[in-house]
C-alpha cells in the first residue's frame, strides 16, 4: 500500500510570518495542486474542544488559522469558514463564548466564524457507523482542512488528526455516539470509520499544531508542552501515524490499529513517506491518568474482562475543587451522574454500575474539578 506523505518541520514561534512560510514551503514540497483552493468554499475545522486559552494547549492558535487563511486565500480560495461543535450545546451562545476564549475573534478577518448550527444525515458504509449526522457547513464545503492539535487523550491516548474529525459531529450527538460505542475498540472503530468517509467525501488536508502540544490528561486538562514542530498531510491516518510515534506511543492507537487492519494505512511509521524533516524527533509525553497501559490489554480476555474491569481507571469528583455547575452530569452519555444536594450543597454522584468510562465528564468539566482514580497497581505499571 502506498501511504500519503507527511510534511514535518521545526516551528518553535507563533509569528504570522514564519507560519506563512511553513505553509508554503509544505504545500509545495507535497506537491498541492495550484487549484487546490481555487475558486473553492473552504472549510477549516480547528480543535476548539472547551473554552480554553490559546497557551493552554488544549486548541489550535489562532496565529497558525491566520497564516493558512493568509496562503489559502492567496491561492484563489472563494471563502473560509471556521467551525468546530464542542462538547455540549451546538448554538451561537455556546460557540462565541468558546471562539471569544480560544482567540477565534483575532484571527484573519476574512475568515468568517460559523453561525450555521444546522445539521443533516448522511448514510456511510463503515463497519460500525451506517449513518451520522454532521454539521451543514461542512456539508456544504468543498473543501475541508483539519486543524488539529496534538494531544494525550484519556480516552483515546492521543488526539490529533483523526480524533479532531469527530468535532464535525453537533455537540450532544457526540454523547450518542459515545453510548452507542461504549467500548473502546468499537469507539475507535467509529473514528476510523468516520476519517475514512471525510477523506473519500472530499478534498481534504491535516494541518498539525505541534508547537505547544499537551500532555498528560488531555485533551483539556492536561499540562502544555513545547513541542516545537508543526505537520500537514493529505491523509489525517498517516499524519496521525507519524505524531503517534513523535509521542512515543508506537502501536497504541487502536483507531490506528483499525485503519491498518482494512490496509486504509501501513502502521509502522517507517512506511510513511516523510518530507522536511528525515527523522521525527521523539518526546516524553506524560500519559493520562485513565490510560492503562499495556498491562490491562494484555488481561483483557482473562476471566471474560471481569479481572482487568476491576482495575480500569475511573472518574471522580475532586470535591475541594467542584463548584457543583453541573456540567459533568449534562455531558455523560449513560447519565449516570446524578446532581445530589447535602449540606447546602449540589454536589455531583457518578453511579459507577453504569459507567462506561468515557471520560467525557473529566473533557468538558471548565475548571478541571473531575480527576481519575487509578488502582494502586496499576500506578506502579505506569
Amino acid at each position: 500500500m502506498t501511504a500519503s506523505p507527511v510534511y514535518l518541520a521545526p516551528c518553535e514561534t507563533y509569528d504570522i510570518p514564519a507560519l506563512t512560510a511553513f505553509f508554503r514551503e509544505a504545500f509545495a514540497a507535497l506537491s498541492l495542486p495550484e487549484d487546490f483552493f481555487c475558486g473553492k468554499q473552504v472549510l477549516f475545522k480547528p480543535n476548539l474542544v472547551l473554552a480554553k486559552r490559546p497557551d493552554q494547549g488544549a486548541t489550535t492558535h489562532p496565529a497558525v488559522i491566520s497564516a493558512l487563511a493568509d496562503v489559502v486565500f492567496s491561492m484563489g480560495a472563494e471563502s473560509v469558514t471556521l467551525a468546530d461543535s464542542p462538547g455540549g450545546p451546538y448554538s451561537a451562545a455556546a460557540l462565541s463564548h468558546v471562539y471569544k476564549v480560544c482567540g477565534m475573534d483575532t484571527v484573519d478577518p476574512r475568515v468568517r466564524l460559523n453561525d450555521d448550527f444546522g445539521f443533516g444525515n448522511v448514510t456511510m458504509h463503515g463497519e460500525k457507523l451506517r449513518n451520522a449526522r454532521l454539521l451543514s457547513v461542512y456539508q456544504k464545503a468543498d473543501v475541508v482542512v483539519d486543524l488539529c492539535k496534538m494531544k494525550s487523550h484519556s480516552l483515546t491516548g492521543m488526539s490529533c488528526a483523526v480524533k479532531n474529525l469527530f468535532g464535525l459531529i453537533p455537540g450532544l450527538e457526540k454523547f450518542e455516539m459515545h453510548s452507542a460505542f461504549p467500548a473502546l475498540p468499537d469507539f475507535s472503530e467509529m473514528l476510523c470509520d468516520l476519517g475514512m468517509y471525510v477523506t473519500a467525501d472530499k478534498p481534504f488536508l491535516a494541518v498539525c499544531d505541534a508547537i505547544l502540544s499537551m500532555e498528560g490528561n488531555g485533551p483539556t486538562h492536561g499540562t502544555p508542552k513545547m513541542t516545537g514542530q508543526m505537520l500537514v498531510s493529505r491523509d489525517p491516518f498517516a499524519l496521525d501515524i507519524v505524531a503517534e510515534h513523535m509521542m512515543r506511543r508506537d502501536g497504541e492507537t487502536l483507531y490506528l490499529n483499525a485503519a491498518a487492519a482494512r490496509s486504509r494505512i501501513p502502521r509502522d511509521w517507517h512506511e510513511i513517506p516523510l518530507l522536511g524533516t528525515a527523522e521525527p524527533p521523539t518526546f516524553g509525553f506524560i500519559r493520562p491518568d485513565a490510560d492503562s497501559g499495556s498491562f490491562l490489554k494484555n488481561l483483557s480476555g482473562f476471566m471474560g474482562g471481569r479481572f482487568a474491569k476491576a482495575f480500569e481507571p475511573k472518574p471522580m469528583i475532586i470535591r475541594n475543587k467542584c463548584v457543583g455547575c453541573g456540567k459533568c452530569a449534562a455531558s455523560c452519555p449513560q447519565r449516570t451522574i446524578e446532581m445530589v444536594k447535602r449540606g447546602g450543597k449540589t454536589r455531583p454522584k457518578i453511579h459507577r454500575d453504569a459507567c462506561i468510562k468515557c471520560y467525557c465528564c473529566q473533557e468538558l468539566c471548565p475548571i478541571g474539578a473531575v480527576g481519575i482514580r487509578q488502582n494502586p497497581i496499576i500506578r506502579l505499571f505506569h
